[in-house]
C-alpha cells in the first residue's frame, strides 16, 4: 500500500514517517516544499519516495498523488504566513481535495484542533475546521483527527511551554489560564493515525482524541515545572491582556515559535476537550495515557 504524508517535514510529519517506516511495510510518499527536514535512515530509503510540492499549487500536488491509496494531511501554515494563513490553508486544502478527486486515493486522514464549533473559535481553530469541511467533500471515506496540545519533542505549544518553564523563574498568566484542555502524547498520536488506516467507517468521521485528564493551562504548566523539578513562581491575573502576554512570549522563547504562538494564543480561550466517545467506539485497544508519560 502507498500512504501519502503531505507535510512530511512538520512537526507530526516527521514523526509519522518515521513510526510507519518502523511498524509497517508500507511504502511512503513524503511530500513537502522542504525535503530537506525529512530524514530517512538508510535502511529504509527503499520505502521512502520524497516529492517536493507545494500544495498552494495545484499541478504540483495533483503530480504527487499519483499511485496513492491512502492521504494523510499534515498541513500548517502558520509559520509563514502569519496574517493571512486562514486564506492559505483554504486554498490548499481545495487545491488537495480536487487532486484526491480526479485520483483512486481511497481515504484521507486529517489532523485538526479541538474546539466546540458552536462556540465562538479563534481564527486557528476556525482554519483547522474549514481545512477539515473542504477536504470532506473531495474524499470517499475522510476521518477528521480533533486534539489539543500534542506533547512531544517540536510540538511549537509544548516547546513553548517548556522554554518558559527553563527560563522564566516568574510566570504570569494571562485568565485564559484557567480554560480547560486535554493534551496528549505524541506516541497516543501516532498510534492512533496508524489505526485510522484500516479502521472501518462507513461514512465521513470526526474523531475527538485527547490524552488521560484533562486540567486547565495553568495546572499543565505546574505538571511540567514539578517534573523538571523547577521552582517557578505561577501566578494567574485577569489584568494581563493577551497583546502583553504575547509580547512575553517572544522573550522567553525562539522567534519561530513565539511567531505562531502569538496566533494560537487566542486558542487558549476555547475549551479543547473530547465531548464524545467515538474515539473509544472506533479504537477500543488504545488507552490513552498521562500526560507525565511523555513529558521530557
Amino acid at each position: 500500500m502507498n500512504i501519502a504524508i503531505i507535510g512530511a517535514s512538520g512537526f507530526v510529519g516527521k514523526n509519522l514517517t518515521k513510526y510507519l517506516l518502523e511498524n509497517t511495510d508500507y511504502k511512503i510518499i513524503a511530500i513537502s516544499n522542504n525535503l530537506d527536514n525529512i530524514i530517512v535512515e538508510e535502511k529504509y530509503k527503499n520505502r521512502v519516495n520524497k516529492i517536493k510540492a507545494n500544495v498552494l499549487i495545484y499541478s504540483e500536488i495533483k503530480a504527487a498523488l499519483i499511485s496513492t491509496d491512502i492521504v494523510f494531511y499534515l498541513v500548517h501554515m502558520m509559520v509563514n504566513n502569519k496574517d493571512d494563513f486562514y486564506e492559505k490553508e483554504a486554498i490548499a486544502a481545495q487545491n488537495t481535495g480536487k487532486a484526491i478527486l480526479e485520483s483512486n486515493i481511497k481515504r484521507v486522514i486529517y489532523m485538526s484542533g479541538l474546539g466546540n464549533d458552536k462556540e465562538k473559535l479563534s481564527q486557528h481553530l476556525l482554519s483547522r475546521h474549514n481545512t477539515g469541511n473542504i477536504l470532506s467533500k473531495y474524499s470517499k471515506e475522510f476521518i477528521e483527527f480533533r486534539a489539543s496540545m500534542i506533547i512531544g519533542v517540536g510540538s511549537i505549544s509544548f516547546e513553548i511551554i517548556r522554554n518558559i518553564v527553563k527560563k522564566s523563574p516568574i510566570i504570569i498568566l494571562p485568565k485564559w489560564a484557567k480554560t480547560k484542555t486535554q493534551p496528549i502524547g505524541l506516541g497516543d498520536v501516532l498510534l492512533y493515525l496508524k489505526s485510522s488506516i484500516d479502521v472501518k467507517i462507513n461514512k465521513s468521521e470526526i474523531i475527538e482524541i485527547g490524552g488521560k485528564e484533562v486540567v486547565s493551562y495553568e495546572d499543565f504548566i505546574r505538571k511540567y515545572s514539578k517534573f523538571r523539578n523547577k521552582n517557578n513562581i505561577i501566578f494567574c491575573t485577569p489584568l494581563l491582556p493577551e497583546r502583553i502576554a504575547g509580547l512575553l512570549l517572544s522573550i522567553f522563547t525562539p522567534k519561530d515559535q513565539s511567531s505562531v504562538g502569538q496566533v494560537m494564543l487566542s486558542s487558549f480561550r476555547n475549551e479543547m476537550i473530547v465531548t464524545n466517545n467515538r474515539a473509544k467506539e472506533l479504537f477500543p485497544d488504545i488507552y490513552p495515557r498521562r500526560i507525565e508519560d511523555f513529558f521530557i
